[in-house]
């Protein structure tokens, strides 16, 4: 790289002396360096010219290959220090989010992070829970969104997401004026819940179980996103994780807490087998404000 560098600053001006100001070395060190590269080459690259040192026949033939390997170096050299920094198109976060957050809040958190980091090219992948961690304990996505407690194994937590379950219903139905809203006070209303692989099904219907009420769900749903439509469309209280519902705030809905309090909490994930890459651990911190 020097050898070349100190080639084209001494094409540029004709003399070792002023293309040694310009690399900040000696001029000394500027003649020794175009020797060693004509030496390796076999040819005379300059020859003087009056004050100026003026290319040779074949200095001329060789000077744009000469230049084309001086643009690459730079060129690699600059891809280098983007991959160092975890900023490069070279390079591919990949990111994996339930589908009730991959057309909401994932969409947004990548606009961010372009607009903060540059050009890095990412893949969003969505889906359950459970393929969610397997595609982290893959190595098919850096980053994931799970719900605690982890079925898989191999999983780094990287950072807690902590929710509650809120009931989410029309804003024109009759309790939406409640500040909250008991377990008792649900009995004889239409219910939405997700579906049975959800641990928090059981924790709710424990909760119902534990206060004698025997009342089976109206309308069962697999994601929030479908829960809080269905809510939307007045169809009854949908019982859904707080920070995931939160997505849904622009549809006529209302969120009331639901008492007593049953925690939930998610978090986003990792793989163990595989180092975080320096594009995921930017990711993570120009999302450290999402709670």
């Amino acid at each position: 790289m020097k050898h070349i560098e100190a080639y084209d600053a001494i094409a540029a001006t004709g003399s070792t002396v002023a293309a040694a100001l310009e690399l900040g070395i000696s001029q000394s060190n500027a003649s020794r360096l175009l020797q060693q590269l004509e030496d390796y080459l076999g040819v005379r690259l300059f020859e003087r010219d009056k004050n100026r040192l003026a290319a040779t026949r074949e200095g001329l033939q060789l000077g744009p290959e000469i230049r084309a390997i001086s643009d690459r170096l730079r060129a690699l050299k600059t891809t280098a220090i983007e991959l160092e920094n975890g900023r490069s198109r070279d390079m591919l976060l990949r990111i994996a989010f339930p589908g009730s957050l991959s057309s909401t809040r994932a969409p947004k958190m990548i606009r961010h992070f372009l607009v903060a980091n540059g050009p890095v090219r990412v893949e969003l992948a969505s889906g359950s829970y459970l393929a969610i961690e397997r595609m982290v304990a893959d190595g098919e996505a850096d980053i994931g969104f799970a719900r605690l407690p982890l079925a898989t194994p191999g999983l780094k937590q990287e950072r807690l997401l902590p929710s509650r379950i809120v009931c989410a219903l029309h804003e024109d139905h009759p309790l939406a004026g409640r500040p909250s809203l008991t377990i008792a006070e649900l009995k004889g209303h239409d219910l939405i819940v997700l579906n049975r692989e959800r641990p928090v099904r059981h924790q709710i219907e424990a909760l119902f179980y534990q206060h004698g009420i025997r009342q089976r769900p109206l309308l069962e749903a697999h994601s929030v996103a479908s829960a809080c439509a269905l809510a939307a469309e007045g169809l009854g209280i949908a019982l859904v994780g707080e920070l995931i519902a939160r997505e849904y705030a622009h549809k006529p809905l209302r969120f009331l807490v639901l008492e007593p309090d049953l925690p939930v909490t998610y978090c986003l994930i990792s793989g163990e087998k595989h180092s975080l890459s320096k594009t995921a651990a930017l990711f993570l911190e120009n999302i450290a404000g999402w709670s």
